[in-house]
């Protein structure tokens, strides 16, 4: 497979070259490619023998904490006048990135954004957004090419991790040959999808079953089946004993259902913000929605925050959607 560098790829790659301390960053609430894009960036940079930390405000979901590096993810830096660049993956927008870590970010003179998703306002010296790529990792794949690396088992597995989740396990709309191509050749530099799948899919606890049984007992479904909707609540992660990260997921089992068209979980974080994620099978741009809402993603998944008081906004909510389905 050949690629020819883009000029924003060989921006960012002489950005790269010129400079030798870096601060890379991923979104809260990580998913596999926040966490796989964070820890390959950071090696990625080690292995053209430059300095690199990498940072995420939130803890790494469960089943991902296999992946090497992840160990050294810190919440924000002691000292963010140590970095001439900052590398941004996965993230559609600073404010993404949470406002502590953001505070440090805004104090390093270069920035590199590094993503998949569309934005509504491009940011950073070099900004590299590809809404065509199936992932971060897939980029980066790429970055390591121009950059004449050779892939280790540990970078292979790190960009597999956020290749493989992003597309649902190659299953989604995707998966494109491209993905699939760069599969292949991560599994050939080292990376064992089985055992990948396995760390990811397979490490649930009984605390998160427990909660998932909750949330899916009270789902809600509209329009004769076309729209699903859940609600996951501080007391309900209280009441299960359940980590605030057991929730990841959760709302892909609403898609899943054979009618449903569109699926909204509205999530209560720890500090009082519910967070609303929505899934499509294609038919609804769910990005689109969200955008109206101040949040962003991809046309079959995409998320935003709850205006107001919970009860009265979800309710809303939930009308606008049933009306993307009338």
């Amino acid at each position: 497979m050949t690629e020819s560098p883009t000029p924003i790829l060989n921006a960012a790659v002489d950005l790269i070259e010129r400079h030798d301390k870096f601060l890379v960053a991923t979104h809260i609430r990580p998913d596999g490619d926040a966490v796989g894009s964070l820890l390959a960036m950071t090696r990625l940079l080690q292995l053209r023998g430059k300095s690199a930390d990498p940072f995420c405000q939130d803890p790494v979901p469960p089943g991902h904490d296999f992946l090497a590096g992840v160990e050294r993810i810190r919440s924000r830096p002691d000292n963010g006048d140590l970095y001439q660049v900052a590398v941004l993956v996965d993230c559609g927008d600073l404010a993404r990135v949470g406002p502590t870590l953001a505070r440090y970010i805004e104090k390093v003179p270069v920035i590199i954004n590094i993503d998949h998703h569309l934005m509504t306002t491009p940011f950073g010296t070099v900004h590299w957004v590809d809404a065509g790529a199936s992932s971060t990792c897939e980029l980066l794949y790429l970055l390591s090419v121009r950059l004449g690396l050779e892939l280790d088992p540990e970078l292979a597995t790190q960009l597999y991790t956020g290749l493989m989740t992003d597309t649902g396990s190659f299953r989604f709309a995707n998966t494109h040959h491209r993905a699939l191509e760069i599969a292949g050749r991560l599994a050939a530099a080292g990376a064992r999808p089985a055992a990948i799948a396995q760390q990811v899919y397979e490490s649930a606890t009984p605390e998160r079953l427990r909660l998932l049984a909750q949330v899916l007992a009270a789902a809600e479904f509209f329009q004769s089946d076309r729209l699903a909707a859940a609600e996951l609540t501080q007391d309900m992660i209280a009441h299960c004993g359940a980590a605030q990260t057991d929730g990841e997921g959760f709302i892909d089992l609403l898609r899943s259902v054979r009618t449903v068209e569109i699926a909204a979980l509205f999530r209560e974080g720890s500090d009082g913000v519910v967070h609303v994620s929505l899934r499509s099978k294609g038919t609804v741009d769910v990005a689109a929605f969200a955008r109206r809402h101040g949040g962003g993603g991809h046309r079959n998944a995409a998320a935003f925050r709850l205006p107001g008081e919970r009860p009265a906004a979800k309710a809303e909510i939930l009308q606008q959607l049933m009306g993307t389905l009338a």
